[in-house]
């Protein structure tokens, strides 16, 4: 497995998680809190960059919403990520959770809950992934849901 950036993306919270030759060695939720605008575009994809560059990413895993729930902010960012892409050489794939959901050969994956304990237990060398989970569960908001999307999109 070469070194896979997984993004799940959203206009406010941005899911990162790095996959180099199987082994999970990054991940991250970014805040972007900021009212829509085309600096607050640029700061994510320089965000997004940065890590492609750092960790010498070869293939970027895209997770958005579903197509009629996307909006034109998400849609401006996945082709910013695709132009990226090519400027870096890199394949870019973009996906949904009913993607990724379906990609479980053994049909265990009902759910984005059944998924972030798939991944839990994929992981368990990152002890702070359930207890990211617990923290989760309390939220009122979800927040760590994105750094669990980015982390299935690594197994795409």
């Amino acid at each position: 497995m070469r070194d896979i950036l997984g993004i799940s993306l959203g206009t406010r919270l941005v899911g990162l998680a790095v996959v180099r030759k199987s082994e999970l060695i990054d991940f991250r939720v970014r805040k972007f809190y900021d009212t829509w605008s085309i600096e607050k575009r640029i700061e994510i994809i320089d965000a997004i960059e940065r890590t492609v560059k750092k960790h010498g990413i070869k293939k970027i895993v895209v997770k958005t919403p579903k197509p009629h729930h996307c909006s034109q902010n998400i849609s401006d960012l996945t082709n910013d990520i695709i132009v990226l892409g090519q400027r870096h050489n890199i394949r870019v794939m973009i996906c949904t959770i009913a993607t990724i959901l379906r990609k479980d050969k053994e049909n265990t994956l009902k759910n984005k809950q059944s998924l972030i304990k798939w991944i839990i237990c994929k992981h368990p060398d990152h002890k702070q992934l359930a207890r990211l989970y617990a923290k989760e569960q309390q939220n009122n908001a979800p927040y760590y849901i994105k750094l669990f999307e980015a982390i299935a999109c690594t197994e795409l």
